[in-house]
């Protein structure tokens, strides 16, 4: 098994075939066909059927397509990092970031980190603990930006607290229960959930336990999102409530049509942390951004008295 068959093979899957395949590597048919037929030799298992609809991977193949998306990512990882240990900048850093950094932070440290490097790329993932830590785990992301839950099993993971973050339930403008002043006069709401309701770390988990601290069992969730803009644009035109980071109601952009309904009953706060794996070291770039992020977190503390 070589790394030029496990390309090959990739590429045929995610082309939808050979002759795609060929085409897009500018390589010849019978060269991609022999190159996959030495694979399968060496892993004695065949990789592909063929079906009315084309070709399909077996059992062993999309095993095997798992393994590959790992050792490649790792492989292509590797030569960038080395590249920039040589004084390339041109490299590229995945980061998955959560609501609350995504309002301020990463924006304030963005312009900076283009202007030390201006070849560099930033590859943006936005989600929640639930979904940016295991990508971690497993080397889809470099770092992530996000509240960590509790407990929450670090082995393997280096995590940076940078600053703390409480949700608040906010609704549009004008709502019928924006002067409620207790989590029982929203019994009979409806909820917008950005991720999943009851993943630890995420805010929606607030909303959980407020409702069964108060006796009042379940919260009326009625949409699950993955997307923060989703989230907003719901409330912004519907009566659905949600529990969300307090910085959403500071962005210049959001808090005209948004606020916070003051509740009494006090919400969880989370740490945002930026978490990484402790192995292989960050790459150069990687490791400069989350230099800054560390840096513009204590400053914006500082400015704040925190």
């Amino acid at each position: 098994m070589t790394l030029q068959q496990l390309r090959d093979f990739t590429a045929i899957v995610n082309r939808g075939g050979v002759r795609a395949a060929a085409r897009a590597l500018g390589v010849s048919q019978a060269g991609l066909t022999k190159s996959v037929a030495k694979l399968e030799a060496s892993v004695q298992a065949s990789l592909f059927v063929r079906t009315s609809r084309g070709v399909a991977l077996t059992a062993f193949g999309e095993r095997l397509l798992e393994h590959a998306a790992v050792i490649l990512r790792e492989c292509d990882r590797a030569e960038a990092d080395l590249n920039q240990l040589r004084g390339d900048e041109a490299g590229e850093v995945d980061v998955g970031v959560s609501p609350a950094p995504s309002i301020h932070l990463v924006p304030a440290v963005l312009p900076e980190f283009r202007r030390r490097y201006p070849l560099a790329r930033l590859h943006v993932t936005h989600g929640l603990s639930h979904s940016l830590l295991p990508a971690v785990r497993s080397g889809q992301l470099d770092v992530a930006i996000t509240p960590v839950p509790e407990p929450f099993d670090a082995a393997g993971l280096h995590t940076v607290p940078l600053f703390p973050t409480e949700p608040c339930v906010v609704g549009r403008r004008g709502h019928p229960h924006a002067n409620s002043r207790s989590i029982t006069d929203l019994l009979h709401c409806e909820w917008v959930i950005t991720g999943v309701a009851d993943s630890l770390g995420a805010p929606g988990s607030s909303i959980l336990d407020l409702f069964a601290e108060a006796g009042l069992g379940q919260p009326n969730v009625a949409v699950v999102c993955d997307s923060l803009f989703d989230t907003l644009s719901l409330i912004t035109r519907t009566d659905l409530l949600a529990p969300l980071p307090q910085t959403v109601l500071t962005h210049s952009l959001m808090r005209e049509g948004l606020t916070r309904i003051p509740i009494r009953e006090q919400q969880k706060v989370y740490t945002v942390c930026i978490v990484h794996r402790a192995h292989p070291p960050l790459s150069p770039l990687a490791a400069a951004f989350t230099s800054m992020l560390v840096s513009y977190a204590k400053i914006g503390q500082g400015l704040r008295g925190g």
